[in-house]
């Protein structure tokens, strides 16, 4: 089990982990960190994904935005759906789409095996929303990984513009590109998420999240945001090592890094002694910070 406490990228999942989800003890990590690592391990078969449920009510929706999260079955759950009988279109980031090419195409292909074409949309399109809009018109829904690091910058600004939400006991800051499509586009996000339960796990499809009556744009893109992450820290709080997207939390420019001087902690629990520039550290994974050691 100790064989990880030297090691960076288990590091930061562990600051990550306290950061979200404080009450896991330092001693659970490692074993949290092993069960995720062996849950996301590379499978990609079908057989390995869980069914959906209730698969007519997904056919009979009205066009919108198919909102799926990275919970280990991101591969195989697109094909599900086209399974299902559902058209849809998949935005990507071209960065992803490029280092696992030959994955991606052969998963196209199975989605068309029917005679349905599901087409790859890229997040740093300029034309994304133009594409979009045809896609949408044409009757085909948009798929997307709400939690996904990427995302096409503001249509008005060109910024990377972001709403703080609350996610478990942490703040995330998100980008608004899923909602404010819907809401340009006035169609409704259908969230589908993991439920895992004795008798049989399964995605589930949730409640469609519309714009209300009289519901400012902001409004709508906040209050989307905080249903769809609602219903992953439901899934995540339950079972921490399904969510992939632990490693890169730290690296959206969310969290506030506090200056500390660790030497004058006592408590040594969240301290790790690490490689960095050929020269020793101490890591303190409460505040994401590292100190090179000069003795």
């Amino acid at each position: 089990m100790n064989r990880y406490l030297n090691d960076w990228d288990f590091a930061l999942f562990s600051a990550n982990l306290h950061t979200y989800m404080p009450a896991i003890g330092w001693h659970e990590h490692p074993e949290i960190y092993t069960d995720w690592k062996h849950y996301h391990s590379g499978k990609t078969d079908i057989d390995h994904c869980p069914p959906l449920s209730d698969t007519e009510r997904l056919r009979a929706l009205p066009t919108g935005i198919v909102v799926l999260f990275h919970l280990g079955h991101h591969m195989q759950l697109p094909l599900r759906l086209a399974q299902a009988g559902l058209s849809f279109d998949i935005v990507l980031d071209r960065s992803v789409y490029r280092r696992s090419q030959p994955l991606f195409d052969r998963l196209q292909e199975e989605m068309n095996i029917h005679g349905r074409q599901h087409a790859y949309l890229f997040s740093d399109d300029p034309s994304l929303l133009l594409r979009v809009r045809e896609r949408l018109r044409k009757g085909r829904h948009l798929l997307v990984f709400a939690d996904a690091a990427s995302g096409a910058a503001s249509p008005s600004t060109g910024k990377d513009v972001r709403v703080p939400i609350l996610f478990l006991q942490g703040e995330l800051w998100l980008k608004k590109g899923i909602p404010l499509m819907a809401y340009l586009f006035d169609v409704a996000l259908y969230p589908i998420c993991y439920q895992h339960t004795t008798e049989c796990p399964s995605y589930v499809l949730h409640e469609p999240l519309a714009v209300r009556k009289q519901e400012n744009r902001e409004d709508f893109i906040r209050r989307a945001l905080c249903q769809c992450y609602g219903l992953l820290a439901e899934t995540v709080s339950r079972r921490p090592w399904v969510w992939e997207c632990w490693p890169y939390l730290h690296s959206n420019g969310m969290l506030q890094i506090v200056d500390v001087d660790m030497l004058s902690v006592l408590k040594n629990d969240p301290m790790l002694l690490l490689p960095l520039d050929n020269k020793n550290c101490l890591f303190d994974r409460r505040y994401y910070y590292a100190r090179t050691l000069t003795f």
